[in-house]
């Protein structure tokens, strides 16, 4: 990138050295093109009255015109021969001139040349001496300008000494800039490497406020992600493992205990049959639960549809009622109509259904659970509110954590796992809802979730 911007600049320094000399010098060659072509105009149509083109004629019209100190002079006749020569030093006055713009000036033709060659400008101009339509002859100035050739050579020279100077700047900066670039980027794929290496307490240091620097802030930030996930990730792993270890040494403690027992009696087995029952649907609800949030987990797209929330709310309190009965919980329920929302059925289920469950297994006997359903202003609201055994504030912020249990001792008599409120909250947040949970500890807790209302008009058929 360095060596493109060095080369970019030079190309422009380049250009700068070249056209504004290429300027001035034009300008500068026209501006004495039109003078000297003009004074030589003026000499050929004054000779073309004269009788003939002798040293006397010509000298008597120079005199006249004035024009002698206008550069060097020389008039030819139509064979080529000089007539006239006005410098003293090198006078060609009877000799042949072949001088290129001569003979091009005796063929009828007005010339004009110009040359710089750094130290003096040059300029060259002919025109015919014109008799009855034919060339009689022709007048020729030759002058040099070495005031002018030195002003361009000192405009060369301050714009060869300013480019150098940027040049040596632009190298300079190039470089350091190019280093210092350099470096940071070094540092910033080092973090990087580190985090893909697994990593993930590496923090890059990237000083400055630029783009290098939000990025190394980004590297950081998704490193904290990173070991964020990787400690959710082996708690779950541990918290999985645990949970699915309690009920198989269960197992096979009481499988143990009817091959190792001679003689059980019948009653005896039975009951042992029965709690390995017990466990093994323990087992299969955890699985169950498993499977859904690593579902959810892996974002697998469900179909949505408007979805009734009344009817949900209906099948799940129908499906709870002997569970509410056993533990002498009343389930009442306020529930509008056209509370739709934009979402999954089954997933709208299991969200309901955990919530009213949750409610019930950790109500106190003889206790409530209240549902409202009601539609306002565009968003459809669901609230749980049950008069339990309630949350500890400090807890009230973990609930939705996996495997997070308030009372562990009591979860595992009720058969929670820890996942139900990490599956609601993973299912409302997909459908784009809010869930907010307020709870006092010994009075009950209150679980309130907030969807966009949906149109009733694509609700599902299976509804």
């Amino acid at each position: 990138m360095a060596l493109s911007y060095i080369a970019i600049i030079a190309g422009m320094l380049v250009l700068l050295n070249v056209y504004p000399t290429y300027v001035n010098q034009n300008f500068i060659f026209r501006s004495k093109q039109d003078t000297l072509l003009d004074r030589v105009s003026l000499i050929t149509s004054t000779l073309s009255g004269v009788d003939a083109l002798n040293v006397e004629n010509v000298k008597r019209v120079v005199e006249i015109l004035d024009v002698e100190d206008s550069g060097r002079i020389i008039v030819v006749d139509e064979n080529l021969r000089a007539v006239y020569d006005n410098s003293v030093s090198e006078n060609v006055t009877g000799k042949l001139i072949l001088l290129q713009e001569i003979r091009y000036a005796v063929e009828g033709n007005d010339v004009f040349s110009a040359n710089y060659s750094g130290n003096e400008l040059s300029f060259k101009s002919a025109a015919p001496v014109m008799l009855s339509g034919n060339a009689i002859g022709a007048v020729y100035i030759y002058e040099t300008d070495e005031e002018q050739a030195a002003l361009l050579a000192d405009i060369q020279s301050n714009l060869r000494n300013i480019s150098l100077i940027v040049m040596i700047v632009v190298v300079l900066l190039s470089i350091g800039l190019s280093m210092m670039f350099g470096r940071r980027i070094a540092k910033l794929l080092r973090g990087i490497r580190k985090v893909r290496e697994g990593d993930y307490g590496h923090r890059v240091d990237i000083p400055g406020d630029d783009e290098l620097s939000d990025l190394g802030n980004e590297l950081n930030e998704l490193s904290i992600r990173f070991e964020q996930v990787e400690s959710m990730r082996q708690r779950f792993v541990s918290d999985a493992s645990h949970e699915l270890k309690t009920p198989l040494a269960s197992v096979k403690i009481l499988a143990d205990s009817i091959m190792q027992t001679d003689n059980m009696p019948p009653e005896m087995v039975k009951e042992f049959v029965g709690d390995i029952g017990d466990e093994i649907n323990r087992l299969t609800r955890l699985t169950e639960k498993l499977l859904k949030i690593t579902r959810l987990d892996a974002d697998i797209q469900s179909e949505v549809s408007a979805v009734d929330l009344k009817g949900i709310v209906i099948r799940a309190e129908h499906m709870l009622e002997p569970l509410a009965k056993e533990s002498s919980v009343t389930i009442q329920t306020e529930l509008e109509e056209g509370c739709f929302i934009e979402a999954n059925r089954d997933d709208c289920y299991q969200i309901v259904f955990n919530l009213m469950e949750n409610a019930v297994k950790y109500n106190k006997i003889g206790g409530k659970v209240s549902v409202y359903l009601f539609k306002k202003e565009g968003q459809v609201t669901l609230i749980v509110n049950d008069t339990g055994i309630g949350i500890p504030e400090e807890d009230v912020g973990r609930v939705f954590d996996r495997f997070y249990r308030v009372d562990k001792a009591r979860s595992r008599e009720a058969g929670g796992s820890g996942l139900g409120l990490a599956i609601v909250e993973n299912a409302v947040t997909r459908f784009g809802g809010k869930i907010e949970i307020s709870s006092k500890l010994g009075e009950g807790t209150r679980i309130s979730l907030t969807f966009a209302a949906a149109d009733p008009g694509k609700e599902d058929s299976d509804a």
